[in-house]
């Protein structure tokens, strides 16, 4: 009985002592942590474990016990975990959750402190993994979500470390790399052939550290030629190191042979169309020379511009027939000096009476001091045609239409302002774009030609073709190309 009795005297003791100690070490503590005696009553708590537990008053809670503030699930799990350290005598880590409906998920472990093998309580360390655990389901919920991506993508895409090694690709990406096998075409590729290629390609990303982006034929088992688009894109460390390369692969057959076909097309309609093209061309020659009869001046003025639009057209065909013909989609710039305010003005007498039709008021506005450039003069005004036909198409009628040309800062400038729908941003990104029209819009015939040459001709200037469009339905087009263009000794290709 006195051994009984100083053993609980000694118990009050170190609880008393604990308590002391506890107070100092854990009050600050970041994580939650609680001291229960021997009886599995509660003796003291830091503040983040009242804030775990969502407790507001320490002292109701001070001297309770499981049940006072637990679950019925939950006091069944602690009154477990109690049971197993009083027994196993070692730390039990456990995960539980503070609410039924599971929204609070907390780790705790629970370590058992022992003196001459006597039960003395337990510390319990909490910690909310609540965000750590949801953040693990959105990972793995990302994973494989990315991994059905990749596995269903219609595209070869691997990537390889520095030293060229296979790491890791999409579902048939390995075939593809090690037996040339490209399932979305069902082809089997010459390996050998592809090889020496790729492996230079791939060091010039590891070398240049900038991504690469290219067309080329690739010769299967059969001897038959496929077109494959290719994206080497480099994989950079936080030292901007190279430490590996992503390779993007896909057949583009189908594509090669659409384009084929239009441009069999366009050829084929561009050559049909020279004939009766010339022939119009003689007639108003014949007209004009009085086979027929005197004209009148104002007949005269008329069919000499009908005459300069056909001659105009004859020139833009001969043009599309050698471009297929001799340049695969290409034609080369013929540079001479002329006068691109001459130009304008002979541009819009060809368009004054279409503008006249919808009652447009054509006015110029030439700051030009010095007009003299040095350019194809065809193709710029195929650009200067182009930009003004869809300034009077879509304009409003009755409105006026401003002509803008001057010269700054070394650069040509040719705009005009119209009154027309307003433009939104997203179709301007792609108004240049090849076939692209918004003619079906306004009950036009249009196939997105004339716009895209413009941009690629103007280009090929050293130059920038702009547009603006405000809501009060004013919108701009026009160009700016340089006055002297640099190298214009060098042989300069439009590449459409």
């Amino acid at each position: 009985m006195e051994n009984a009795n100083n053993l609980i005297i000694s118990l009050a003791d170190f609880n008393s002592t604990f308590i002391k100690i506890f107070d100092l070490i854990f009050k600050e503590y970041p994580e939650g942590v609680v001291y229960k005696d021997w009886n599995f009553s509660y003796k003291i708590a830091n503040s983040a474990f009242c804030e775990c537990y969502k407790i507001k008053n320490r002292s109701d809670f001070i001297g309770s016990k499981d049940a006072n503030f637990l679950s019925k699930e939950n006091r069944k799990i602690v009154e477990s975990v109690n049971e197993n350290i009083v027994k196993e005598k070692r730390p039990v880590n456990y995960v539980m959750s503070l609410e039924e409906d599971q929204q609070v998920l907390l780790n705790i472990t629970s370590i058992p402190i022992f003196f001459e093998n006597n039960f003395l309580g337990i510390i319990s360390i909490v910690k909310d993994i609540t965000q750590e655990e949801n953040l693990k389901e959105d990972f793995v919920e990302k994973h494989f979500q990315i991994k059905s991506l990749l596995e269903n993508i219609p595209m070869i895409i691997y990537m390889q470390d520095k030293n060229l090694n296979y790491i890791a690709g999409t579902k048939h990406s390995k075939n593809f790399v090690k037996l040339g096998h490209d399932a979305f075409s069902n082809t089997y590729l010459n390996i050998a052939n592809i090889e020496k290629e790729e492996y230079f390609e791939n060091l010039q990303v590891l070398n240049d550290k900038n991504v690469l982006i290219k067309e080329k034929e690739i010769i299967d088992r059969n001897d038959r030629k496929h077109w494959y688009k290719i994206y080497k894109v480099p994989i950079k460390d936080l030292n901007s190191e190279v430490s590996g390369i992503i390779t993007l692969a896909n057949n583009i057959d189908i594509e090669k042979q659409l384009q084929a076909q239009r441009e069999t097309f366009v050829a084929t309609l561009g050559h049909d169309l020279k004939n009766p093209t010339i022939a119009q061309i003689r007639s108003l020659e014949l007209l004009l020379k009085g086979a027929f009869g005197e004209l009148s001046l104002e007949q005269k003025e008329l069919l000499e511009m009908v005459l300069d639009s056909c001659r105009y057209m004859n020139g833009m065909l001969a043009t599309l027939l050698a471009t297929y013909r001799n340049f695969n989609g290409t034609v080369k710039l013929n540079f001479n000096e002329f006068s691109l305010a001459d130009l304008v003005n002979e541009c819009i007498s060809e368009m004054i009476y279409i503008a006249k039709d919808k009652n447009i008021n054509v006015k110029i506005i030439d700051n030009l001091k010095d007009s003299l450039i040095f350019a194809d003069r065809v193709q710029i005004k195929r650009v200067i045609m182009n930009l003004l036909s869809n300034g009077i198409k879509y304009a409003y009628s009755n409105t006026t239409l401003n002509i803008y040309t001057y010269f700054n800062d070394k650069n040509f400038y040719f705009k005009f302002e119209n009154n027309s729908p307003y433009i939104t941003e997203e179709k301007q990104k792609s108004l240049f774009a090849q076939y692209v029209s918004y003619a079906s819009a306004h009950n036009e015939l249009g196939i997105g030609l004339g716009l895209y040459a413009s941009k690629k001709i103007i280009e090929a200037h050293d130059g920038n073709i702009f547009i603006q469009s405000t809501l009060d339905n004013k919108n701009t087009f026009g160009f700016e190309i340089p006055k002297d263009i640099q190298n214009k000794d060098e042989n300069r290709f439009v590449y459409f």
